[in-house]
Parts: structure tokens; C-alpha cells; sequence
């Protein structure tokens, strides 16, 4: 009897622990991404991740103790816990010392804030596979989980994470390239763009994504039939490419009327 109750406390207690650590990590997933206080969403992914390791510690102490009084209720003699002890040493020996490195990993990423619950990462590179680009779902002592976003669910040992890339921290770039025909005026052109972007950021819907308005930087490089120019400025994390699209809707609706057809395209640094 006593060791069933020890095994459901054990049980209900982490089910408890989960349920707590997931409704906080839940209200970080569901931040308002639009949200202009940056300090206010680093702090909260951070704040996940922290969550997301201490649920993972505390199931962990919680199965140890509860394995320990286990065995001890059982009475078992002192030679078969040494002989238990023994086989179950030698079964951990082998995967000890990678635990160990990927909780190390994991403990140098949650106390430096590399990245935390909702934030986007590239992580890698993993052999042929390559780069792995995502949000973050969960970060343990052990373990990563991004969503890619294609909808893959990835799980990464911390010890695996050599280098890793957050793109959206603090602020994102915005970057569109235009192309121009060569015989058309520049400087004229480069007005006009200059004035989409500031219309644009005129608009209460993308005002409040911008940190820097977009603006004309020069021209970048020189074809055989056009001239391409750099429109570039910063948005909030994880805003860049609403910005983006609607930058290159709004350039290509103001260009129409001088050139059949135009293409733009973009780039996304963070």
C-alpha cells in the first residue's frame, strides 16, 4: 500500500508541476507579437526557458526520490541493492556522459539568454542535414524544441547546439532590393521610394512595427539592364517580413505607372 501511494504522489506531483510550468510557457507562446516593449519579451522568453528547466529538474529529483523509497520500502537485502545499483550504474555509464554535457550546454543557454520560448532561431549546423530554422516551443536542461515553419516539431540535444542564431532579439532588419532600368532618372526614383516609405510609416497598422523607417541607403550594385538600390531599415522581432510584404506591394504599386513590370525582391537579416 505504501509503496502505491508513493508512486501516485510521485506521479500526481509531476503531472502538477507540468500543468503550472505549461500554463506559464503557454502565456509566453501567446505574446503579442506587435507588443513594442522589447525588454518586456526577452525577459518572458527567458523567463519560459527557466520554467521549461526547472519542470525538468524538479520531475527528475522527484523520480530519484521516489525510486530511492521504493526500494527501500521493499526491505530488499544490502547485497541485491548493491547488485541493482551496480547494473544500474553500468546501464547510465554509457549515456552519462553526454547527459551530462547537453544539461552543462543547457544551463550556459538559459543563464546567457541565447534564446528562450517563442523566440526564432537558426540552430546547427547538423551534418548534411544542415541548419534548422524555427520558433522555440520548449527549452529544458537537456533538451531544444522549435517548430519549423513548415510545421516540423524538432528536438535537439543541448550538447548538439554548436552555434546557434536568434532572430529576434532585440530588432529585425528589413531589407528590399529594387531593381531600376538603367535610362530611367535614379535620383527621381529613389524620391519616389523614399516617400512610399514614409507614407508607409505614417500608417497606424505599421507604425508601431518600425524602430527605423526604411529608407533609399544607395544604390548596391550595377547589371547589364538595371540598377539595383537598398531600401533598408529595422522593424520589431519576428515583424520583418510583415514589413516586407507590404514595403514591396507599396513600391511596386508606385513604380507601375512608370515601368510595365518590376520586380522586388527582399532579404531578412536579424
Amino acid at each position: 500500500m505504501a509503496i502505491v501511494m508513493i508512486v501516485s504522489g510521485a506521479h500526481v506531483l509531476m503531472r502538477l508541476v507540468a500543468f503550472i510550468a505549461d500554463q506559464q510557457i503557454l502565456s509566453v507562446r501567446n505574446r503579442n507579437p506587435d507588443s513594442s516593449d522589447l525588454s518586456a519579451l526577452s525577459t518572458g522568453a527567458h523567463r519560459a526557458a527557466v520554467l521549461g528547466a526547472t519542470r525538468w529538474g524538479i520531475n527528475f529529483i522527484v523520480i530519484a526520490v521516489a525510486t530511492t523509497s521504493v526500494f527501500l520500502r521493499l526491505n530488499l537485502p544490502s547485497s541485491a541493492l548493491v547488485f541493482l545499483g551496480s547494473v544500474a550504474g553500468a546501464g547510465l555509464g554509457f549515456g552519462a556522459q553526454q547527459m551530462v554535457g547537453d544539461i552543462i550546454a543547457g544551463l550556459y543557454i538559459i543563464s546567457e539568454r541565447q534564446f528562450g520560448v517563442g523566440d526564432i532561431v537558426r540552430l546547427g549546423p547538423f551534418g548534411i542535414v544542415g541548419w534548422a530554422e524555427g520558433r522555440v516551443e520548449e527549452v529544458t536542461l537537456r533538451v531544444t524544441k522549435i517548430r519549423t515553419f513548415d510545421g516540423d516539431l524538432i528536438s535537439v540535444a543541448n550538447g548538439q547546439l554548436r552555434q546557434n542564431v536568434n532572430m529576434s532579439r532585440d530588432w529585425s532588419r528589413v531589407l528590399v532590393m529594387v531593381p531600376l532600368p538603367r535610362e530611367s532618372d535614379i535620383e527621381k526614383e529613389i524620391i519616389r521610394i523614399d516617400r512610399v516609405c514614409a507614407e508607409m510609416a505614417r500608417d497606424p497598422k505599421f507604425s508601431n512595427m518600425l524602430i527605423e523607417i526604411p529608407s533609399v541607403q544607395g544604390v548596391d550594385s550595377l547589371g547589364d539592364a538595371d540598377v539595383e538600390v537598398r531600401v533598408a531599415g529595422r522593424s520589431l522581432p519576428v515583424q520583418q517580413w510583415k514589413v516586407e510584404r507590404e514595403l514591396r506591394r507599396r513600391i511596386a504599386a508606385e513604380l507601375r505607372s512608370t515601368y510595365a513590370s518590376i520586380k522586388v525582391s527582399g532579404e531578412v537579416t536579424a
